[in-house]
């Protein structure tokens, strides 16, 4: 197995940094800092970030195909104008289910947005797993979801990861052709194949799955057939979300939390809350374009 060792991009001290991925239209990393209401933009070739204040809690920001952005608020999809002061709603998202908020998220391989919840409150399995269409139509995948992460396709389109942070196994889904349908098969992991557990995720061209390995200190690799190829050590007890960018799409960038770190664990990993990023050898793929 590979080792590798992550080092601070950024010293953002972000309370719980989450959704990163790589935007090609302006080789730019975007994340949010979900408690600190606001998202970053960090520059990888001028080295330098940029930093928008939200009106609410923000799960993830992505890029869209007809400019602006699409943001991911707890219980709602918005679209936003480039400079995020204007902003409108796609979408209403378990309105009638008070502890949960819209977690992770991925571009899907036909535009749309595959979203899961977490309920804040409990570990009860209340939430579920969303799709919004191009045309902002909202299908439930299925429930029973108490932390959806590690949400992130193949490189083909034809497969779909998923993990329950609560339950650790990180699940496969075949897609039909359009996203016509989605059929579980066997799991690529179990919740024992690296310290921690899963959150935030993506995958590479070769089709290997990055999972961040919250608690774990960790980010490891998982090829196609389940087996652990990598693992980089963090400056921080609490990786949240990963995603290959750079020039050569081979940087793995990496956010993190502050958030419900014990003071202890806090003096012992000072740089947690920060982006990190390590070279890779594997590559990722060009990112889907969202159509919303």
């Amino acid at each position: 197995m590979r080792l590798h060792h992550a080092r601070t991009a950024f010293d953002c001290h972000n309370l719980l940094g989450e959704g990163c991925n790589w935007n090609a239209l302006d080789q730019s990393l975007w994340w949010t800092d979900i408690e600190g209401k606001c998202v970053f933009r960090w520059d990888d070739h001028g080295k330098v970030a940029a930093m928008r204040q939200l009106p609410n809690r923000a799960a993830f920001v992505f890029p869209r195909l007809r400019g602006g952005f699409v943001l991911g608020f707890p219980k709602s999809i918005v679209t936003t104008d480039p400079t995020f002061t204007d902003f409108s709603q796609v979408a209403e998202i378990e309105p009638h289910l008070a502890h949960t908020r819209i977690n992770d998220a991925a571009i899907d391989p036909y535009g749309g947005i595959v979203l899961g919840t977490y309920n804040e409150q409990t570990r009860e399995p209340v939430g579920g797993v969303y799709r919004i269409a191009s045309n902002g139509e909202v299908i439930k995948l299925f429930n029973g979801v108490a932390a959806a992460n590690g949400l992130a396709f193949s490189p083909d389109g034809r497969i779909m990861y998923f993990t329950d942070t609560t339950e650790g196994t990180i699940r496969r889904f075949a897609l039909a052709p359009q996203f016509a349908g989605l059929t579980e098969i066997g799991p690529l992991a179990g919740p024992n194949i690296a310290p921690g557990s899963p959150d935030g995720a993506t995958v590479d061209n070769e089709g290997g799955y990055w999972s961040a390995r919250l608690r774990g200190g960790c980010v490891v690799r998982i090829d196609k057939n389940g087996h652990l190829t990598d693992s980089v050590d963090m400056p921080s007890m609490a990786p949240t979300c990963v995603a290959l960018g750079g020039e050569n799409l081979r940087t793995l960038f990496i956010t993190s939390r502050r958030t419900r770190q014990s003071c202890d664990e806090l003096l012992r990993f000072p740089e947690s809350g920060n982006l990190f990023r390590i070279e890779v050898g594997q590559a990722g793929r060009l990112p889907f374009s969202c159509r919303l």
